[in-house]
């Protein structure tokens, strides 16, 4: 294994870089490659990123009880958003809500993190939130799929329970993707015991792929070769360093490179 892997934290950027990938995992998490343009295209996506940063410190203001700090000159978008939040998941003293909540899990020696940006603890159920700015509508199939499903519902189900001495059944989890950009409830995603071993199973396949993978080429003890996935450079940041090629922002994707 690595060096740089000895005491690396998973999380589902991390993982989901490996599985996008695996000599993008390289540059990012072990040769630690910062890779920021600086031409107009890049600095409209990186303001995008900020939009979305703003928006969720609006949230976790509102689910943390403090005041918004709303003024004359705040983001029109951002007033009407906020609106559509606070009736979508209106506070009750009853419930426990947790904005902007990290979790760690050790599983199997290998230290797993999240951070979500709402967990709302009910009498009988876990409810997750992630708040999506991105235009491009997400859809229950890809939201199903994504890593950031997978890693956030097993850590929900593996750590929040035991951190509030709670007994919740898997299948009363769930999680909720949900764009303002748009007048509907959003995708809700269910949960199972099934699912939960799935993505147990799904974890911990990616955690050995990525500590086995021969990142040098002096490395002696590997399973896996180093391979690009050509399918993905149109969407990666360093396209322009691997291939010489321009990078086209309007197809990035805010699982890879966003909240």
């Amino acid at each position: 294994m690595n060096k740089n892997l000895n005491y690396f934290k998973y999380s589902q950027n991390s993982i989901n870089t490996y599985k996008s990938c695996p000599l993008k995992f390289k540059y990012k998490y072990i040769e630690r490659i910062n890779w920021k343009h600086d031409d107009i295209e890049s600095r409209e996506y990186y303001d995008s990123l900020k939009f979305g940063t703003e928006f969720h410190l609006l949230c976790e203001r509102y689910f943390s009880n403090i005041p918004l700090g709303i003024t004359i000159s705040t983001n029109p978008k951002f007033v009407k958003w906020i609106e559509k939040v606070k009736k979508l998941v209106p506070i009750e003293d009853r419930f426990i809500y947790l904005p902007e909540y990290e979790v760690r899990y050790n599983l199997n020696n290998i230290i797993l993190i999240a951070k979500y940006d709402l967990v709302v603890i009910k009498e009988n159920t876990i409810e997750i939130w992630d708040w999506k700015t991105e235009n491009k509508k997400v859809d229950y199939k890809n939201a199903e799929g994504r890593m950031q499903t997978i890693i956030y519902m097993f850590l929900a189900k593996e750590v929040i329970p035991k951190l509030f001495d709670i007994n919740i059944d898997t299948k009363n989890i769930k999680m909720k993707y949900y764009q303002p950009e748009f007048d509907e409830q959003g995708v809700s995603i269910s949960y199972s015991d099934e699912k939960h071993n799935i993505n147990k199973n799904t974890i911990v396949s990616y955690i050995d792929k990525i500590q086995n993978t021969k990142y040098e080429e002096e490395q002696e003890n590997y399973k896996y070769d180093l391979v690009k996935n050509k399918k993905h450079c149109t969407y990666c940041e360093f396209n322009k360093l691997c291939n010489n090629q321009d990078i086209d922002y309007s197809a990035f994707e805010e699982e890879f490179y966003g909240c």
